[in-house]
């Protein structure tokens, strides 16, 4: 079998991975079964739900350093999208073999797009709850652990959607160097 054109040993091995590649919506129910986790181990064992009992100046900068992280992720991927476009839209002189990703299926080619541009507007609610929660939350002594899960979700999907685009980069130079 092969993907992309390039071979691939054992797929039955790695359905389960080639499934999480290919269906980018279903980061946010991953993120939220992982949050919810969090937040019944936590009742369980009587503990803080999130970090709501973190210090306040630790939690701003959590949350501060989620929304710069998120901003500015946005802005590499919306580059990236520029030269994968550009790239991608590469033809061979007339004549010549055409080039490995000139060889690329449209289907392939849509899932490469989508791993990019499903990860943009999970940053960018990422980056309003962050600041949202920096508002909501002031200058209180404990946090509010709502908002808290709403954050930590969308973190947690943005960063399955940057191991998705981390796999689209790989495929991506493994076809152009064959």
């Amino acid at each position: 079998m092969s993907l992309y054109e390039v071979g691939i040993s054992r797929p039955r091995r790695n359905a389960w991975w080639r499934w999480f590649l290919v269906h980018p919506r279903a980061d946010l129910l991953w993120a939220a079964a992982l949050v919810g986790i969090w937040l019944v181990v936590s009742a369980v064992l009587g503990q803080p739900l999130m970090v709501e009992d973190v210090a306040e100046d630790s939690r701003r900068t959590v949350f501060q350093t989620l929304a710069t992280l998120s901003g500015a992720v946005a802005g590499l991927i919306l580059s990236s999208i520029s030269m994968l476009v550009n790239v991608l839209g590469k033809k061979a002189p007339p004549g010549q073999r055409a080039l490995p990703l000139e060889r690329l299926a449209p289907d392939h080619r849509r899932q490469i797009g989508e791993a990019f541009l499903s990860v943009i507007p999970v940053l960018a609610v990422l980056l309003v709850a962050a600041l949202a929660t920096i508002l909501v939350e002031g200058d209180s002594a404990t946090g509010i652990w709502p908002l808290e899960a709403v954050v930590f979700t969308f973190g947690a999907a943005a960063a399955l959607g940057l191991v998705r685009m981390a796999w689209a980069l790989r495929r991506l130079i493994a076809i152009a160097t064959s």
